[in-house]
């Protein structure tokens, strides 16, 4: 009937209007999931980025360690001239002291040689050890760059698989957003068509209203018709009397 059927149309208004909010609310979703996107890329420079600075800053460590190396060989070979001028400072003294008093100012020289090998000795024993703390430090810190590639290289990870994941997300959100745009156009063509199959029945309604009214009109007519039809009966037998 006219009523069932504007109850229907009535109810295809009202899933149009949730399929639109729906809708409205995957949109904004779709918004978030862009933005998303956006942000994990930046992170994923960024990640880049420090990774690259990382490994500057390892290589620099190399450069370094390489030149500590230097240091430590150069120190090395000082320690040794050290050592031999040592020993020869000690075979002068002995030469000095066999020659008398002919070998005495030779014995000042060679003992003062002999201070300065033994200052350097000092000198080399004290830069080694620094040295050395250096080298532990450098250590430490290819091991500190190694980590953190390691760790920029697992972020630079997770950003890519995050951003994946909200990538899927957001062509999941576009692929519902489409499907309820063509709920909602479906239903608006569906709304059409009860509204029209309303208006029908309205029309089909009122035209049987009109041929009720009008088969009255008849049924009338006919009445008058028959009851004159009765009267001219009776006038004709009149006349014949």
């Amino acid at each position: 009937t006219t009523t069932t059927m504007e109850e229907i149309s009535q109810s295809g208004s009202q899933i149009a209007e949730r399929a639109r909010q729906v809708a409205g609310v995957a949109e904004a979703s779709s918004g978030v999931s862009s933005a998303g996107v956006t942000a994990v890329q930046g992170t994923n420079t960024s990640m880049v980025s420090i990774r690259e600075q990382v490994e500057s800053v390892a290589e620099n460590i190399v450069t370094l360690s390489e030149r500590n190396q230097a240091i430590a060989e150069i120190i090395a070979t000082v320690n040794d001239i050290a050592e031999q001028t040592n020993l020869l400072a000690l075979n002068a003294a002995i030469e000095a002291a066999a020659a008398g008093d002919q070998g005495r100012s030779f014995s000042v020289v060679a003992n003062e040689m002999k201070n300065l090998a033994e200052q350097a000795k000092e000198s080399t024993v004290q830069v080694r050890s620094i040295l050395s703390e250096i080298q532990k430090g450098i250590n430490s810190s290819v091991m500190l760059t190694e980590e953190a590639v390691k760790r920029a290289d697992g972020g630079k990870q997770q950003a890519e698989v995050a951003e994946q994941t909200i990538r899927r997300l957001s062509d999941s959100t576009e692929d519902s957003i489409q499907a309820f745009q063509q709920i909602v156009g479906a239903t608006n063509q569906q709304q059409i068509g009860f509204e029209q199959i309303t208006q029908a029945l309205k029309n089909i309604r009122l035209g049987a209203e009109q041929t009720a009214a009008s088969t009255n009109q008849l049924e009338k007519a006919a009445m008058s018709m028959n009851a004159l039809g009765q009267q001219l009966q009776q006038s004709s037998a009149r006349y014949r009397i």
